[in-house]
């Protein structure tokens, strides 16, 4: 994937006169502020919780290969494989090849960062493989031919009537109004694609290295059927992930979604281990 840049000036200028843009980013920045502070004083030892993190993953850090070499061996005795990259080309060649040799043709994705920064589906795609994403945002912006805005919100800069409009002609639907309607119009046309693919590609929100296990947190329950129903599962995550034990776990999980989306939890929590 190539970021443009050369343009930057210019397409701010264009931004800040987007009136349909400036509609929908309007109090976002307030309301996802005002959720995360709300979420974090409500912990009675938010700073020590922080404090605790800090010390894990500068721990972690300090002797990551033994930690990464762990997490190895448990997937492997699971009946997991790990594959190692360098670069964002190594990786997308080890996912395109792992396709090719079991004969995949459709592939489906759980929001994966890192999968848009390598330019996983514009690599895939190139080899004749259907990508679709599976994230309500990545479906849209999917449909429309753009990037993700948003590391949480990858669709945040779209109002509600584009999304209408999008919908309509994308998917040669009628236009609906009703956010729920337009919900569940995305859920009908991504049930079958689920039920359709071959491989389940997601990323990894932490990787215990004691246990083997990725960790996935969602809203949607999209991730929940593109790890369960393809019939091979690829998680692709950088190194930095990697955290030592369960214990740790437990002192993450408590600050990521807070601090992410202004939740105690979100909505579904995988601990995947092995096939």
């Amino acid at each position: 994937m190539q970021i443009q840049c050369h343009r930057f000036q210019e397409r701010c200028s264009e931004a800040l006169l987007d009136e349909n843009l400036q509609k929908a980013l309007a109090g976002i920045k307030a309301t996802l502020a005002s959720r995360r502070n709300e979420a974090f004083a409500a912990l009675a030892d938010a700073e020590e919780l922080r404090e605790r993190a800090h010390r894990i993953k500068c721990a972690t850090f300090s002797s990551l290969d033994e930690h990464l070499q762990r997490l190895e061996r448990e997937v492997t005795q699971q009946g997991g494989r790990v594959h190692w990259a360098e670069t964002a080309g190594e990786a997308r060649e080890i996912i395109e090849n792992l396709a090719l040799r079991n004969k995949v043709r459709t592939v489906v994705k759980g929001k994966s960062m890192t999968s848009e920064e390598i330019g996983l589906n514009e690599g895939l795609a190139g080899r004749g493989l259907d990508v679709f994403e599976t994230d309500l945002g990545e479906f849209i912006i999917q449909l429309a031919g753009e990037p993700p805005s948003h590391i949480v919100g990858p669709a945040i800069h779209k109002t509600k009537e584009q999304v209408s409009r999008l919908f309509s002609e994308k998917l040669n639907v009628e236009r609906l109004d009703d956010p729920r309607e337009m919900t569940m119009l995305a859920r009908r046309v991504l049930r079958r694609r689920f039920l359709d693919a071959d491989m389940g590609i997601t990323g990894a929100n932490f990787a215990v290295a004691d246990t083997g296990g990725i960790v996935l947190f969602e809203n949607e329950g999209n991730i929940r059927l593109t790890t369960s129903l393809p019939r091979i599962h690829v998680a692709l995550m950088g190194i930095e992930k990697v955290i030592p034990g369960l214990d740790d776990l437990h002192v993450m999980m408590q600050l990521l979604a807070r601090s992410c989306t202004g939740q105690k939890l979100p909505t579904y929590v995988s601990m995947i281990h092995g096939p």
